[in-house]
Order: C-alpha cells, then structure tokens, then sequence
C-alpha cells in the first residue's frame, strides 16, 4: 500500500506526569515511537492528545515522526480522577473529519474517551479502528467502574495487549480473535545491549516520579525507600539510584531525608533515554512496584530496557500466595519487610539472580526489539485497511 494516513489517539492530558508541553513533545514515549514506526514505511502518521496547559489546539511538526494536533480539555468525567477522564469530543471529531485518516489506532481502552469514540469511528464514519493496552492490574471489581469500555472492545477489528491475564476478558467478550500480543513499548537493542556486569547491591528505580496523590496504578521510587531501609539491616552497602523526574521528585528526596537514607539514595533527575543504559549496567536489581501477575518480558518499558541489559528485574507480585520467582524475574511482597527480606535472599544467591535475567535477555532480544514491534504493527495496520 503506497499511502496510508493512521491517526493516533492518546486522549489524556499529563497532569499525572507533570509533563509540560516542551516534554510532552520531546521525550521518549510509545506514542511517537508508533509515529515513527508508522513513518518507516511511508504513511503518513498523526496523533491528536490532550494537555492542560492549552486553550486552543496547537499544532507541530516533530523532526523524524510527524505531526502532533493537541488539544485543550473540556470535560473530566468521572471527576476526582488523576487519569484518563479527559474528553473533548467536538475538537476531535472536527478535527479527524478534516484530516480524513484511513486508520484509527486508539491507545488504552481503559480511557473513558474510548467507548463514545469507539461508536463514532465505527457506526458514523466506518473506519478501521485498531485498540491497544497499555495498562497493568485492574482487579475485578475494579472492571466493573470500566465496563463501557470493555464492551466497546467488540467494535474494534483489532485489539492489541501485551498483559496476559486480559487474555481470560476477550474470551469472556468474544473477542479474543482479534487480539494480537505485542511487546509494550518496545527496547531498541541497538542501544540496550548485554553488558559484563560487575556486582553491585544496588537498587534501580526508571521511570517518572508521581505526587502522592497520583493515578491509580502508577509506579513510585516511594515503596523502594520503605525497603531500602529495612534493606540495609541485612545487606550493610545497598543503595538506591532513582533516575527520572517529576512532580513527587521532592517527596522521594525529603522521605530519604527522614528515613536516614541520605548517604546511599541518588536522585539522578531526568536522563536521555540514549545514557540510560550505564545506569542499568551498575544496578543489582531494577525495580518496577507496579503490581503485576508476572514478570515475562511483554510490557513496561523499565523491564524490558533492563533485561535488554541482562540486568535482574523485579516487580511486585498481586497475591502473597505467588511464587517469588516469575517468568524472567522476580515477584516482591508488597509488604517493604517482606520485600526487603526477599532482596537480601536473591543478593546472597547470585546465580538464580542473573541466570534469571540472562533468559529475560534473549527473550527480549528476540521477541522485544523495536524492529519486531514495528513489523507487527505494520502487518496490522495493513491487513485492518485491507479488510
């Protein structure tokens, strides 16, 4: 297919984040990252988002990916909600019915903007409409508060994930046949290599600090410090490194302060994605606390950079009754002593630590890379226009 325009949607603003405009526009993020992929085989790629700061729509041209339209918010519904209730429908309708995209590829269903917009692509316009998961653990009950957005998966002719126990919900739908599994983000290997790794009784935190009060969901370097300090009871030199910025940056900083960890925390601020990886190399452990139900490599940026490194990963594990040991890492109790308790256990045997990572690796590298996420969404998106 000579030319295809995919539209984007990201329709969330960053009050989460903290991210303003400048960043939004700059830093490495899965959604420009698709732009590019997108660019690569000669479409024409453009994503509508939502931010804050801005009263009218905006637009600009960013260098290697294309063209980013965003958009003021008019509503936030339900309230009370740090993320995803963002909605201006009329500016994205005006919007896309000028711009006449051949695809719509929608990021997140769990968005409350999805199952309107889900309709209207759909039943009002009839374009093809590709769904994606970018999220982790949404407990049972807690489905229930997302049900028109589950229900709206069954218009889409295709729904990316990369989060395995989703798998049981489409079945549930009837809609598992048009699921594809696809890493998320994605690792460029290139830059995320396997490196000699020397010992180190260090904690890794990547990633955007939020507030106190940020989204349900959301990874922070917070629980790590509870651990640390219980940490160093058992492993006298841990340390902690914290590499990313954002609005709970001085929370993080004075909560060290309190809990006598001064010495062996670094705050290290926002890095270039392209200098992460020494930091990755000089860690003992990264650590994701998200809850998930395995550690196996498909999804979280964190996990698979530091596995691309063939550097241990954990995250924290959703039940007390799941094994320690995931599939490429490990599962920490969500209890800081606990989890102390289980680092200090993995720190004494080294080599169930890296044989870990070392298979996390290959897999990464094999199934992970950029050039495999961007082949898989290629073939999507050229068999969704097709059909």
């Amino acid at each position: 297919m000579e030319h295809v325009k995919v539209l984007s949607l990201l329709l969330h603003d960053e009050r989460f984040s903290g991210w303003q405009m400048e960043s939004k526009l700059s830093r490495t993020h899965f959604s420009l990252k698709y732009m590019g992929f997108c660019r690569q085989r000669g479409w024409e790629p453009l994503l509508y988002t939502f931010h804050q700061n801005v009263r009218e729509k905006e637009s600009f041209c960013v260098d290697g990916v294309g063209t980013v339209k965003v958009f003021p918010v008019k509503v936030r519904f339900p309230p009370f909600l740090r993320f995803g209730n963002d909605h201006n429908p009329a500016a994205i309708v005006r919007e896309a019915l000028t711009d006449q995209p051949d695809l719509v590829h929608y990021h997140d269903y769990y968005l409350f903007s999805y199952p309107y917009t889900a309709v209207w692509v759909k039943d009002r316009v009839r374009w093809p409409l590709v769904v994606q998961l970018h999220g982790y653990n949404n407990g049972s009950l807690r489905r229930w508060f997302y049900l028109p957005c589950l229900l709206a998966l069954r218009r889409a002719d295709r729904i990316l994930y990369s989060y395995r126990p989703e798998e049981g919900l489409y079945r549930r739908l009837g809609v598992f046949r048009k699921a594809v599994k696809v890493p998320v983000p994605g690792v460029d290997t290139r830059v995320f290599r396997r490196q000699k790794r020397r010992g180190s009784n260090r904690l890794l935190y990547v990633g955007r600090i939020p507030g106190p009060d940020g989204a349900y969901g959301e990874k922070s370097p917070l629980f790590l410090l509870h651990v640390l300090r219980k940490l160093r009871l058992m492993v006298r030199d841990a340390g902690l490194d914290v590499v990313g910025d954002g609005p709970g940056l001085g929370r993080c900083v004075e909560l060290s302060r309190v809990l006598g960890l001064g010495g062996c925390v670094s705050f290290h601020g926002y890095v270039r994605h392209e200098d992460l990886p020494k930091y990755y190399e000089a860690a003992g452990l990264t650590v994701a606390p998200i809850q998930v139900h395995d550690v196996d490599g498909w999804f979280d940026g964190m996990v698979q950079e530091s596995l691309a490194c063939g550097t241990p990963v954990a995250a924290l594990r959703t039940s007390e009754k799941t094994r320690l040991r995931g599939t490429y890492g490990f599962l920490l109790s969500r209890n800081a002593e606990k989890a102390a308790a289980e680092v200090a256990g993995l720190f004494e045997d080294r080599g169930e630590l890296e044989q870990v990572a070392a298979e996390g690796s290959r897999f990464v590298h094999e199934r992970c890379s950029d050039a495999r996420v961007a082949q898989t969404l290629q073939d999507v998106w050229e068999e969704t226009v097709r059909a």
